[in-house]
């Protein structure tokens, strides 16, 4: 049997194009060919080893064999998927909602509008409609998708116990307490609010403390020119933006974290909190989206943004030892819903159904 998938673009470090060479590890491993195949236009030099273009697909050659499709925008292989024959398959990594980008990237917000239209015309389509979460399942279930299922993202224990980038350990683990975020620098994730709970935490609590942001920066200018404004107006230093991070540098970076703060309003998964968990750290979350059903029972959840109550509950959880251990024990168990053992056996489970 060819099971086969389908993606918009690849490149590395990006969740999706991990997520897909792990089910390829998998399949592969139980004996099937297993080819990825994405637009040749959306992939990097260094990464085209990894994929084939899209255009090279082999129709299925038996009615067994099965496609896979990775929908996060909408793309030129969505027609190509419909037309396939075959059994198929379509996983949803969710799409941002296009009026958090209206007026500060109208491109995108449209890209976005258009990827969800596009993705109700598939209803009817996949012969089964996967979610990653829970939430993304419930999307998939309002666009008109009949059979529909959850099959998480995984989380690699093993690559995140690769060796952290020595630079960073020295400079950032020097004793400050260090406030963490992860993830693209985009509207939804609600970057000013982290700024304004930061500012009240190093105004009224601790002095010796940074916001250190890691995230892509690309193609939100307008936004981050508003964060940069927030920052001037309330003249808060130690304020780091990370456009590009190696993974040895992001592992130093978790490394070296106090405590995960995350204040986004729409995330359809969200495995930088998973990351988090893995490395020890703290998670402290706005509770919205698919957040709650990520974090299941860990970490820590507000639900409402009170800046300063906010920055007076991290004081809580890093003053107190023990409670900040409490939190972090809890947190543990929570990884192993994500491992690749797990995530192998519920994708056998569903696929077995076709």
């Amino acid at each position: 049997m060819k099971i086969n998938q389908l993606l918009p673009g690849f490149g590395s470090g990006d969740a999706i194009s991990n997520y897909a060479l792990q089910l390829q590890a998998i399949l592969r491993g139980w004996g099937h060919e297993s080819e990825i195949y994405c637009e040749s236009r959306h992939v990097g030099p260094t990464e085209e080893h990894l994929c084939r273009d899209y255009r090279r697909c082999p129709a299925p050659g038996d009615p067994s064999d099965i496609t896979i499709y990775h929908y996060s925008i909408g793309s030129a292989l969505t027609d190509f998927f419909r037309h396939m024959r075959g059994r198929k398959v379509l996983i949803y990594h969710n799409i941002t909602p296009h009026t958090w980008f209206q007026g500060i990237h109208d491109e995108k917000a449209r890209s976005l509008w258009e990827g969800r239209e596009e993705l109700k015309r598939l209803a009817g389509v996949p012969d089964l409609a996967l979610g990653v979460s829970e939430f993304n399942r419930r999307e998939l279930e309002a666009f008109g998708f009949a059979r529909t299922a959850v099959l998480p993202l995984i989380l690699d224990q093993a690559r995140l116990s690769a060796m952290p980038d020595a630079g960073f350990l020295k400079r950032y683990g020097d004793g400050a307490t260090n406030i963490l975020f992860t993830g693209r620098m985009a509207p939804n994730k609600r970057v000013e609010d982290l700024i304004k709970i930061f500012y009240y935490y190093r105004a009224t609590i601790n002095a010796d403390s940074r916001l250190l942001l890691a995230g892509s920066l690309i193609g939100m200018d307008r936004y981050t020119s508003h964060l940069r404004a927030l920052i001037t107006m309330l003249d808060l230093p130690d304020v780091t933006f990370f456009n590009h991070v190696t993974v040895a540098e992001l592992y130093a970076l978790y490394r070296t974290a106090s405590i995960f703060l995350c204040m986004s309003e729409h995330e359809g998964f969200c495995i930088p909190l998973l990351e988090a968990i893995h490395f020890r750290v703290p998670v402290l979350a706005y509770a919205a989206a698919a957040i709650p059903e990520t974090l299941a029972g860990a970490g820590v959840l507000v639900r409402e943004k009170d800046h300063a109550a906010v920055a007076e509950l991290i004081d809580r959880i890093l003053g107190d030892p023990a409670l900040r251990e409490a939190i972090v024990r809890k947190q543990a168990p929570r990884a192993a819903a994500f491992s690749t053992g797990a995530v192998a056996g519920r994708l056998k489970e569903l696929l077995s159904q076709l």
